[in-house]
């Protein structure tokens, strides 16, 4: 398959393992993943059979294992995993892949996209794209998901784009739909919005049908995001909800519902704002997800000048390994409380930090924005907090609809 691997198989985990604190829950539960992925290295290019005869070895491995707590997932995947490698006599990436997925994703879950990657490249070195297309398509979606995060976007780029083309081979519309709604995630993280529109205005005219109505709704949601980007609100806020209804995964609900709380925020309806914020930071299933909503809470409290809630979540945050689009928005949403408390210093800090990691990502949104707010900073430029609004009458049942999801939740906040 296409794509860049180290030379050193699963450098990811080892660059991990080396800043970490020896035998602490981590590092056990990374160490267990390494020599786990290492046994199916074995599994998969010697002889099965032998793996299954070395006792020793799988000995070895499952006791690692045993080292990791036991509420955490990861350890029913692994253990899956050598239990399958184990039983089977012969290769087949069927037995195994779908193991090596959960696994991959119980990372993801836990923002430890670097080493999912390399899980799900692992999995995309041995299965073949005419035999194994259903796996070739998810592994390569599911790299790409964390290549975005990473802020890789060629690398994402070309692992959607062969998702997309074996999903064609294979006669999968459903499958190359998404890879072309992912691409259009691509084109949107680095601000050609109308390539993503185009994208995704083209996948809403393809989806029709019932077998493709969660296509739709994915769609729409993303599209939503474009309209939000444009300045749009209340249109991104009439898409998000409609694609809430027809969003199956909670994960992608979780991202529907961050996108109408991002929109509420622009629109200054700061109440639905934090309703739907609360929810997900609450209630989440990805860690991304969490961070996100705590990361509008953080603007939501600067724009309140709510200071004590804003150093919470400032905390909250200070100690978290944020991707580098989070990282960077992080950054300008402390600059611009500060400048609302008064603090210039430390704004005139924070936005430096900002453009620093826009410009060695290519976030070119947020450079721009970071580096037009310190030259205002700089030259004396003072702000005032904006009033929150009430909800406009057409998004009153919307935001009716997120109270009443919080409520339904026992969050409060």
């Amino acid at each position: 398959m296409r794509g860049f691997r180290s030379k050193i198989q699963h450098l990811p985990y080892f660059e991990a393992l080396s800043v970490m604190e020896e035998n602490t829950p981590e590092w056990r539960c990374t160490s267990a993943g390494l020599v786990a992925l290492r046994l199916f290295d074995r599994w998969v290019t010697d002889d099965a059979s032998a793996v299954a005869a070395d006792l020793w070895t799988t000995r070895a491995v499952r006791d690692a294992i045993a080292e990791i707590q036991l509420w955490n997932p990861i350890r029913a995947v692994l253990t899956s995993m050598v239990d399958a490698m184990e039983r089977s006599l012969e290769i087949r990436m069927a037995v195994i892949a779908p193991r090596l997925m959960a696994y991959g994703r119980s990372l993801e879950f836990d923002a430890k996209w670097p080493l999912a990657a390399d899980v799900y490249r692992t999995v995309l070195s041995h299965a073949h794209p005419v035999d194994d297309a259903e796996i070739v398509v998810s592994a390569n979606m599911r790299l790409g998901a964390c290549l975005r995060l990473l802020a890789e976007w060629e690398e994402a780029e070309e692992a959607y784009v062969t998702a997309g083309e074996v999903a064609e081979l294979a006669g999968d519309v459903m499958n190359v739909l998404r890879s072309r709604i992912a691409e259009a995630n691509v084109a949107m993280d680095r601000g050609n919005l109308p390539e993503a529109e185009s994208i995704l205005d083209e996948t809403l005219d393809q989806a029709t049908g019932p077998e493709l109505a969660e296509v739709r709704a994915l769609a729409l949601q993303d599209r939503a995001h474009v309209a939000h980007l444009r300045g749009d609100y209340e249109l991104s806020i009439r898409m998000a909800y409609e694609a809430l209804s027809g969003l199956k995964g909670s994960t992608a609900r979780d991202r529907a519902l961050a996108g109408l709380a991002a929109s509420f925020s622009e629109l200054g309806v700061r109440s639905a704002a934090r309703d739907a914020n609360l929810i997900l930071a609450a209630t989440a299933q990805e860690q991304y997800v969490r961070w996100a909503a705590t990361l509008n809470l953080l603007e939501i409290a600067g724009l309140d000048q709510m200071e004590p809630a804003f150093e919470q979540y400032r905390r909250e945050l200070s100690q978290a390994a944020l991707p580098p689009m989070m990282a960077a928005h992080y950054h300008y949403y402390l600059a611009q409380g500060y400048r609302l408390f008064g603090k210039t210093d430390l704004a005139i800090t924070e936005l430096e930090r900002a453009v620093e990691i826009s410009a060695a990502h290519q976030i070119n949104q947020i450079l721009i924005k970071a580096e037009s707010t310190l030259l205002e900073v700089n030259a004396g430029k003072k702000i005032k907090g904006n009033a929150a609004l009430e909800v406009p009458p057409p998004m009153a049942h919307v935001a009716a609809a997120v109270r009443d999801m919080r409520v339904a939740a026992g969050v409060t906040g």
